[in-house]
């Protein structure tokens, strides 16, 4: 196959891909209108690949060709800065920015008119090519860096950032040979047709609804400073002064050329590869080309984005808690130590110290003073202002030459621990970068790990509090026992030889025995509630034997019967709570009523008294609280909560009316 069928191939297939992206974009783009921008640079690639496509077949002036190349860069300029501009208005770009559209915008004018004049250099016009695919790798530089939306403008960038560095490369070598290369052209059109097909199954793909409303910004805050920039200097650089030799100094001179371009190849291979070696060149970049060695925003975002997928029952939830402190500094290993009462212990590590104790006391020197100051040590740093307070380390950390820092996790003046971290593979001195780093991960890590403590003693508490409730709810029921079997011994002495006395006792030591067997099964999880079908006035008059002797007496008053569903036992407890908080507040020549009716199709229950009387606030704000009690002397406030908690639990309805002086009364209405 000749090159002319090849090349008229890549370029048929070029235009074909380019134009069903195109369609495709259509169709998205009214849902997306962000790819309504992304229309304008596909249609400039159509054209161009259209023009190089009928050039097969027409014969076709060069000068038109050169205009479809510059509306084709053109239209990429366009569509990236309005790109850029729907996410923060040109108005408010750096100036940077703004000179670098003013430059775009005057290439672009002085290359139509260049291409338009006959008389025109060719010269000239290449140098307006490779400017226009510069300004464009730039721009879509910006996109990958700051619309971090979603994944198809991610890869939109790429593309793109292929496709303009081969431009970038043809157009270079075009000027310096002055004639175009038949592989480049070829390349340029397979290239194309890479990036089409790339784009169309990403359209299709990563389909975000979303438009990703995120704000432009300069990765650096100092200047519109642009990584690809310096690329585009070194690689046009190299391709001029690499060209020129190869054309005129022979086979000696071609072979050191093809040497550069082996090793720089090693170099790129090596930063994919070598941890260590990607550490070294980023040092070198952070010192020469950047005023700031780390991106605070991004290492900040990236250590939230971490703590926030923790979670303290993870098994190796210490380890990533270490991670995050180590990757942040770039740290390889590391050790991490934890307050835990009076003093701090190693909770995870993968560096191991010679010497080092199994816990340190939180009153020793070094820890007061990361305390006091929040001080992180420094202990082989030959800055005398970070060495000043080493004297107060233990020697298990001054004499280790593996310890690069150890920095305190501290929030709101509260030590939660300390981690100690490794040097890093490259060497290089701690700056005030890297402590306030380190003192902002440290801050997050130690409020996390804060948070989860306080969670936990929350959970114990809790706990506990479910232990103590069920204790006090068992003491309620013994409580009331011993006071009835109290009551027996009370009266022994003087009514033994009463026969009456002897019934009342056995009857009521019966009754304390069957309630101490109900509150046995109360409290077994093996033991279901019994629900039987019973008359209300059933459940009266056991209320009121079992009353049978209390002041003021009990009067029951069936005015209209119904039958209630429930254990019969439980159910009196909490009425007989009821009843004897009532008599409690009840003079001895008072009157306790017990009225059994139906009111709104539903059977009622009313305790009435007329003794002392509550309030409104204290009825809504503590009858019904647990654990809140007006007996000075004996009682634990929660029997009216299990009352109330009971009938509800039966789909009852408790209402309670009393005014101060007059009364109290209690409705129960059933289901």
């Amino acid at each position: 196959m000749d090159y002319f069928t090849v090349a008229q191939a890549a370029n048929i297939t070029s235009f074909l891909a380019t134009a069903l992206l195109l369609g495709l974009l259509i169709r998205q783009s009214l849902k997306q209108s962000w790819k309504r921008y992304l229309l304008i640079g596909i249609s400039g690639q159509l054209l161009w690949s259209g023009s190089t496509v009928t050039s097969y077949y027409t014969l076709t002036a060069p000068q038109i060709h050169l205009f479809i190349e510059i509306v084709r860069l053109s239209a990429w300029i366009i569509a990236l800065t309005l790109m850029l501009n729907r996410r923060m208005p040109v108005k408010r770009w750096p100036y940077s920015t703004h000179l670098i559209i003013l430059i775009a915008t005057a290439l672009s004018l002085f290359g139509f008119t260049a291409v338009i004049y006959p008389d025109s250099s060719a010269t000239v016009i290449r140098l307006a090519f490779i400017f226009l695919a510069a300004i464009c790798l730039v721009l879509a530089e910006q996109v990958i860096r700051n619309l971090n939306a979603h994944r198809m403008l991610k890869l939109l960038g790429l593309c793109l950032a292929f496709l303009f560095t081969y431009d970038v490369l043809a157009f270079s070598l075009e000027f310096s040979a002055e004639s175009s290369s038949s592989l480049f052209i070829q390349g340029r059109a397979a290239l194309a047709f890479a990036v089409a097909v790339a784009l169309g199954i990403g359209s299709i793909v990563f389909n975000d609804s979303d438009d990703g409303q995120y704000l432009f910004s300069v990765s650096r805050p100092a200047a519109f400073f642009s990584t690809a920039v310096i690329f585009l200097f070194i690689l046009i650089s190299s391709l001029f002064v690499g060209s020129f030799f190869v054309s005129t100094s022979g086979f000696l001179i071609s072979y050191l050329f093809v040497l550069l371009l082996v090793i720089v190849t090693i170099v790129f291979s090596g930063l994919i590869v070598s941890r260590t070696f990607r550490q070294h060149f980023e040092v070198f970049i952070n010192k020469h080309f950047y005023t700031l060695k780390y991106d605070y925003r991004e290492e900040w975002l990236s250590a939230i984005r971490k703590i926030s997928d923790l979670s303290a029952d993870q098994p190796d939830y210490y380890e990533q808690i270490l991670c995050i402190l180590k990757d942040g500094l770039r740290s390889p290993s590391g050790m991490l130590w934890l307050r835990q009462g009076s003093e701090l212990t190693q909770v995870t590590g993968d560096l191991h110290l010679e010497g080092a104790p199994d816990a340190v006391m939180i009153n020793e020197p070094f820890v007061r003073k990361m305390v006091k100051a929040s001080w992180i040590f420094v202990p082989h740093s030959r800055n005398r202002s970070l060495t000043e307070n080493n004297d107060l380390l233990p020697d298990w950390i001054r004499t280790n030459p593996d310890v690069w820092l150890m920095s305190p996790l501290m929030i709101q003046m509260k030590l939660v621990g300390f981690v100690v971290l490794k040097r890093p593979r490259v060497k290089t001195e701690i700056t005030f970068e890297d402590r306030d780093l380190m003192t902002n991960l440290s801050t997050q890590t130690a409020s996390h790990l804060l948070l989860q403590q306080q969670e936990k003693v929350i959970s114990d508490a809790k706990q506990l509090e479910t232990y103590n409730r069920m204790s006090a709810f068992i003491m309620h029921d013994i409580n009331n026992v011993i006071a009835q079997l109290g009551l027996i011994g009370k009266n022994a002495q003087r009514h033994r030889n009463n026969p009456a006395f002897i019934d009342d006792m056995i009857k009521t030591v019966h009754n304390a025995t069957t309630r101490m067997q109900s509150l046995i099964q109360k409290f077994n999880p093996a033991t279901e509630e019994t629900r039987v079908r019973f008359q209300a006035s059933e459940l009266g008059r056991s209320l009121s034997q079992a009353l049978e002797g209390t002041q003021p007496v009990l009067e029951v008053d069936v005015q209209e019967d119904f039958f209630i569903e429930a254990d019969k036992n439980k159910l009196e407890l909490a009425l007989k709570n009821l009843i004897r908080n009532a008599q409690e507040a009840t003079d001895v020549n008072g009157r306790i009523e017990l009225q059994i009716s139906r009111s709104e199709s539903r059977g009622k229950i009313s305790i009435t008294d007329n003794g002392s009387g509550m309030t409104a606030q204290f009825i809504n704000e503590e009858l019904f609280r647990p654990f809140s009690s007006t007996k000075l002397n004996n009682g634990l406030g929660i029997g009216a909560y299990l009352t109330k908690s009971y009938l509800e639990q039966l789909g009852a309805i408790l209402r309670v009316d009393s005014k101060i002086g007059q009364g109290t009364r209690f409705d129960i209405l059933f289901p």
